[in-house]
């Protein structure tokens, strides 16, 4: 780490320097959180393309050149490429890793080791380095070598049948929930061993396993169905989560849907002129008895449903959230992206392709301080001389590895 104060407008993690051997998605989103808060991350990519989420297209988007999953995690890092499976790249690798503050992985178990870049290898050389890693299922166990992909861990752990309705098919998120999480954990963790390192001056390894994160965020819900003797089970009625009260969840209104979330029955039948509400709420039966209660959670969540359908849900919003009922009117993107509470969320950014863009902000703010500026990502092999020449190579090495393959360069020279 870099020796006194950090530029005004650097942000707190100016003078780190980040290893982010990472693809996909966990681990590019935790090494762009920690470059955005001011780290100077180096992506190492292997010849032959490197992140294979350069090419994956999304939304037939194709004027970034890479692909939007790319773009979207990894602005403000720097790309070196360089092949981790001769010895020569390994040992480019290395000395770099003797200079720097934090190493990120995600491979499958096993795989950073054969490279000769896991926590034992390292450890030696850089004994100051943390060492962060996320896999899929944990490092070992029956599961270790199965692809750790957020729809597959949705589905094992069992998230996929807390909402739907009985006799459908289980409901699973649309988004990469599972990865975000994974991502957050590692970076707290990696910050708390940086944290620790200013103590004691020596790193540590830090890991994370997707199906821990996904665990983290049933946290409630395992915890509730291990104590249970009667676990909620789904009905009739769609529910978004069969573990809250009716009528949580997503209804259709004349036009436009309503969401509800917290709402006491007795409020409802009040504001909805539904009587039969109020002697619901006196009627729920006890937790015990799953079957009783998930008949009576159908007839909330009917009696609600047909009344919702009677007006827009831009008048139910209006009329209930005055009254304490938590509710939202559901938007698509393009309503949500016109509200202006969206526009401290988005950020507009510079790509050398595309041209000016708009995109996600970063969700943490310092705000007694300017921001760490924010940079494209970088193209293939765009900074693989200059980070090699910081890492002590001379010119001439550089030059022989860029001949032999070992080393890609952007414009290949």
């Amino acid at each position: 780490m870099a020796d006194g104060p950090a530029p005004a407008g650097a942000g707190p993690l100016a003078g780190l320097r980040v290893l982010d051997l990472t693809l996909a998605m966990a681990g590019p989103m935790c090494t762009q959180r920690l470059a955005e808060m001011g780290a100077d991350v180096i992506k190492v990519e292997a010849p032959g393309g490197g992140d294979f989420s350069r090419a994956a297209t999304m939304g037939g988007v194709t004027g970034f050149g890479d692909g939007i999953c790319f773009v979207a995690l990894n602005r403000a890092k720097r790309s070196l490429v360089v092949d981790l499976k001769r010895p020569e790249g390994r040992e480019a690798v290395l000395a770099l890793a003797r200079g720097a503050d934090v190493l990120v992985q995600n491979y499958r178990p096993g795989v950073a080791a054969r490279l000769g870049v896991d926590h034992a290898s390292l450890a030696p050389i850089a004994p100051r380095l943390v060492y962060g890693s996320i896999s899929g299922y944990g490092e070992d166990g029956p599961m270790a070598a199965r692809p750790g992909q957020d729809l597959l861990l949705q589905a094992f752990s069992g998230l996929t049948f807390n909402g739907g309705v009985e006799g459908g098919l289980p409901q699973a998120s649309p988004l990469y929930m599972v990865d975000v999480t994974a991502s957050h954990m590692l970076c707290e963790g990696i910050l708390a061993a940086l944290l620790e390192r200013s103590v004691t001056g020596r790193g540590r390894e830090v890991r994370v396993s997707m199906l821990g994160a996904i665990m983290e965020m049933q946290a409630q819900e395992v915890t509730a169905f291990l104590a249970s003797p009667a676990p909620p089970r789904r009905s009739r009625a769609p529910q978004v989560s069969i573990w809250q009260e009716p009528p949580y969840g997503l209804h259709a209104c004349r036009t436009g849907v309503l969401a509800i979330a917290q709402a006491d029955l007795a409020v409802l039948a009040e504001a909805l002129d539904l009587p039969v509400l109020a002697g619901l709420k006196a009627a729920r039966p006890a937790d015990a008895d799953a079957e009783a209660l998930a008949a009576w959670r159908d007839r909330v969540v009917e009696a609600v449903a047909a009344r919702l359908r009677e007006k827009d849900a831009a008048h139910w919003d209006a009329l209930l959230a005055p009254r304490g009922v938590w509710c939202m009117v559901a938007n698509d993107y393009a309503a949500f992206l016109a509200h202006p509470q969206a526009a401290a969320v988005l950020t507009d950014m510079e790509h050398p392709r595309m041209g000016r863009y708009r995109t996600v902000a970063p969700g943490i703010r310092f705000p007694d301080g300017p921001p760490a500026p924010l940079a494209p990502p970088p193209a293939y092999g765009a900074h693989s001389r200059e980070v090699l020449a910081e890492a002590g190579l001379d010119a001439a090495r550089i030059d022989a590895l860029v001949a032999s393959g070992v080393v890609v360069t952007e414009d290949g020279r």
